[in-house]
């Protein structure tokens, strides 16, 4: 069995983990997890990331939340994700349960993508440059035809629409998201944490950032909210898509915890159930979760970053062991969409 690292402020096992030297010769991989606006979280982690310039990944995976966290990581764009997920997921254009009720969308993606393709875009450029580098970056889709899960590279010309489709939740985005002549709805339904596909491309070591505490045998509140209504319907294919989501949940949460021979795995998680919900959560709580994050970016970075980045050097100024859960935290400057602040694939202040 390979070695499994649980990473969260205050716990002691990162301290005595010792580095496997035949390891280094795999590929280093990050995977992030979905989980609506929950991904605030992982915002918080990958914003420390990107301030101690620590990306030493050869692969990138993420589904939903997690491929949208992960589009502003190799981007280089510090606070882009958190002022995504605290401006617009919270403005009643995306997130509307009365529009619902009448038939609409309750979670409009293609408003999401237009306002901020508009007014904060991401910084693609910088993104090519690190392809041309080597890193690989793969977002997760779900076919509609067969509930497989696709791994998509964007380029320029795509990037928002696979993020589009790795994210439309059945039923609450109605119609899907059409990718070469095919119907796709978000990712976590058949691979929410595509951390058997990192390790299927060739990684030895990943890093999984989750959305939800270890070992939680997690049902999304979507997933909970469509299970109650399939319960007065005979929608047997959203009854495909609960079964198929329930099983591969179940197989990457063993795999995460048990790994095969010659794989490590860090898992980076909240201690307890975020305060944030998937959908309708109010900005003070999705701050909470930020920093909450951002804390255990730290943590990280401060008891394994350094082993984990031996051919790129962790800036170990500005890391520090959290040592209480309400400590203060500096936070970003709010931007209110400035493209500055925003754009900068090196922004330096705090």
């Amino acid at each position: 069995m390979g070695t499994y690292i649980p990473v969260t402020p205050g716990k002691i096992a990162p301290l005595a983990w010792l580095p496997d030297p035949l390891l280094a010769t795999g590929k280093l991989a990050l995977v992030c997890e979905g989980g609506g606006q929950r991904g605030i979280f992982t915002a918080g982690v990958l914003d420390e990331f990107l301030k101690a310039e620590f990306n030493p990944f050869d692969l990138l995976l993420g589904t939903s939340a997690g491929a949208q966290n992960l589009s502003a990581y190799i981007c280089g764009q510090r606070g882009y994700a958190r002022h995504v997920i605290t401006r617009y997921t919270t403005d009643k254009q995306f997130f509307n349960p009365l529009r619902f009720i009448r038939g609409g969308h309750l979670i409009d993606l293609d408003w999401l993508i237009s306002a901020t393709s508009d007014e904060c875009p991401l910084d693609i450029t910088h993104a090519l440059q690190r392809f041309e580098q080597g890193q690989a970056f793969y977002m997760c889709a779900s076919r509609a035809d067969n509930l497989h899960a696709d791994y998509f590279t964007p380029h320029a010309e795509n990037w928002l629409d696979i993020i589009k489709a790795s994210s439309a939740i059945p039923g609450f985005y109605r119609e899907g998201v059409e990718i070469n002549g095919v119907t796709y709805h978000d990712g976590g339904i058949s691979d929410a944490v595509p951390v058997i596909e990192a390790w299927r491309r060739g990684a030895t070591r990943i890093v999984v950032i989750r959305t939800v505490p270890s070992q939680l045998y997690y049902t999304p509140e979507w997933v909970k909210r469509m299970e109650r209504w399939l319960e007065k319907s005979n929608l047997k294919h959203m009854v495909a898509m609960m079964k198929q989501h329930a099983v591969s949940y179940h197989r990457t949460q063993k795999f995460i915890e048990s790994p095969p021979d010659g794989v490590e795995i860090v898992e980076i998680y909240p201690r307890s159930p975020l305060a944030s919900n998937a959908l309708g959560s109010r900005v003070n709580t999705l701050m909470q979760d930020y920093r909450l994050g951002r804390r255990s970016g730290r943590y990280f970075l401060a008891t394994l970053g350094e082993r984990w980045a031996s051919h790129q050097p962790v800036h170990t100024s500005v890391l520090r062991v959290p040592v209480a859960s309400n400590d203060n935290d500096v936070l970003l400057p709010e931007t209110d969409g400035s493209a500055a602040v925003l754009h900068s694939p090196h922004e330096s202040s705090d």
